[in-house]
């Protein structure tokens, strides 16, 4: 099915723009899973050729309903959809309502769900990171014992900062417990040191972390890879420091 509207000017009307998105949003819940990704496929399209606000919310919305009662493999490519449109998500007016729908797979007792919620979380930092709801989940996710879940929570996490640096004191001693640890993997182990520098702002906080650095930086059990991490973290602590204060 396409979404490109004919070239009239009742065409391009919101009601065309509704019918297809009741169009899709049918298509969606075929019982033949090639038309149901195809289908979510064509969401980005749709809100391309129509960017206002009651028909992004309502795709979203239907999107979170979804997410919310499909398998895994629908919902990745869900979350696919949050990532590619981003640029609409702002004009999202039922925020909270969609959150909620999210936060319902990330408590399933699924960590692959799980770590979709996560990608989706992260994908939508852009109005998930100052929810509360939104923090907290992603601060529990930390004592998973399942890989991937860790990896998808230390994105997400990163993803959140960008957003919202205040999300660093919720997270910070999860965070600095983590890179810390030698069973962590030291590719996660960086990411966690190199998402500290969102504490350059606090100085509280980056006085704290230039002895973790420190540490980091000068323990003879430490990698050549978190050295350079906690290195490269603290030169960007100061020159952000630097660039606060010229």
């Amino acid at each position: 099915m396409s979404t490109v509207a004919p070239n009239s000017d009742t065409a391009r009307s919101s009601d065309w723009a509704f019918k297809q998105l009741f169009k899709l949003e049918s298509k969606c819940r075929s019982p033949t899973p090639a038309l149901q990704v195809e289908a979510i496929g064509e969401f980005p399209k749709l809100l391309d050729q129509f960017p206002f606000p009651t028909l992004v919310s309502s795709a979203f919305l239907k999107l979170g309903d979804l997410f919310r009662s499909s398998p895994n493999s629908l919902r990745y490519h869900i979350a696919q959809v949050f990532g590619a449109s981003q640029q609409h998500l702002a004009q999202i007016t039922q925020t909270e309502e969609l959150l909620k729908r999210i936060l319902v797979v990330l408590y399933s007792n699924d960590p692959i769900a799980r770590v979709l919620a996560l990608r989706l979380i992260g994908n939508a930092s852009l109005i998930f990171a100052k929810f509360p709801e939104a923090q907290h989940s992603i601060l529990l996710r930390y004592q998973s014992s399942h890989p991937l879940e860790i990896v998808a929570a230390v994105q997400t996490t990163e993803s959140m900062l960008s957003y919202s640096p205040e999300f660093l004191e919720v997270v910070w001693e999860t965070v600095l417990s983590k890179a810390d640890d030698p069973d962590v993997l030291d590719s996660v182990r960086v990411q966690l040191i190199c998402s500290l520098q969102h504490a350059a702002p606090n100085l509280m906080l980056s006085t704290l972390l230039y002895s973790h650095c420190q540490h980091w930086a000068c323990d003879t059990d430490s990698t050549n890879i978190i050295r350079c991490a906690a290195m490269d973290t603290w030169k960007a602590i100061i020159q952000r420091h630097n660039e606060l204060h010229a």
